[in-house]
């Protein structure tokens, strides 16, 4: 799919990074003041290396400002919006009645925010750092964007399962602590079945028997890792099993990029 995009290694080199330093950067945001009942496996993690990753940080931060030259002041510009939704995901921008908010404690939002900004940064910057922001909701790309959003949404929703202890004390309203563990599963397999249907209609489009197949492969282990989730999983458990489904997505579609550029 796509296949007449050219292959510019600054652009992923560019999304790995900038994904690291706000990833990073949402983990070192005020830890210090997290309360210790809701201090997580992964928060002891960024406490115990947190100068290290501090560095890190810099390091890409010095390394995306050499990189930066190389794209086009349109493409640039088009981050912006990207950059501003995921600072206020962790830091209070949003001015309400009652004071200051994340844009994650909007109720519900934090899987969806994560989803749209992820397939936005992962699939349609490239595409209009080529092409041009227009293209992206063209008839043919348009798809391929909702597809990767329901995807991503798919794989995040467990994540809100996970934290559901620590979102509880913290007064989040996700959907984990309004629908519970099970119902919460319920909607997260719902939101997978959504993606396989609209795979459906993305495999017709593009005439591929290839990318069927990958899609019902997946689409197979996100069910599996549903069912066989559980609310006492550890949340290397939750990273192995999903995260890995991320990972699988992307090696898949590479895997058939590469067979296809070569055929």
């Amino acid at each position: 799919m796509l296949d007449y995009l050219s292959f510019n290694w600054f652009v992923p080199v560019s999304i790995l990074l900038g994904s690291f330093v706000l990833y990073t950067f949402h983990r070192l945001y005020k830890i210090d003041f997290i309360p210790k009942d809701q201090l997580a496996q992964r928060h002891l993690w960024v406490l115990k290396y947190a100068t290290y990753l501090k560095y890190a940080m810099s390091l890409a931060v010095f390394i995306q400002l050499l990189i930066l030259p190389n794209f086009h002041a349109d493409a640039i510009v088009w981050i912006i919006p990207a950059g501003i939704i995921s600072a206020g995901y962790t830091i209070p921008l949003l001015p309400t009645a009652t004071g200051w908010q994340r844009f994650r404690d909007i109720p519900f939002a934090k899987p969806i925010i994560i989803s749209l900004v992820a397939s936005y940064l992962t699939f349609g910057f490239p595409i209009f750092e080529q092409m041009g922001i227009e293209d992206l909701f063209s008839r043919e790309i348009f798809p391929l964007f909702i597809e990767r959003v329901l995807f991503l949404l798919a794989v995040t929703i467990p994540f809100d399962l996970r934290d559901i202890s620590n979102d509880q004390r913290a007064g989040l309203s996700t959907i984990a602590t309004q629908f519970g563990f099970q119902k919460g599963r319920q909607v997260g397999l719902l939101v997978a079945v959504l993606w396989f249907i609209q795979t459906g209609y993305v495999s017709l489009m593009g005439n591929s028997i290839e990318v069927a197949v990958i899609y019902l492969g997946i689409f197979s282990l996100i069910i599996m890792g549903y069912i066989l989730m559980k609310q006492s999983w550890e949340e290397l458990k939750y990273t192995l099993v999903f995260e890995g489904l991320i990972l699988t997505y992307a090696l898949a579609f590479i895997l058939l990029s590469r067979f296809h550029s070569m055929a």
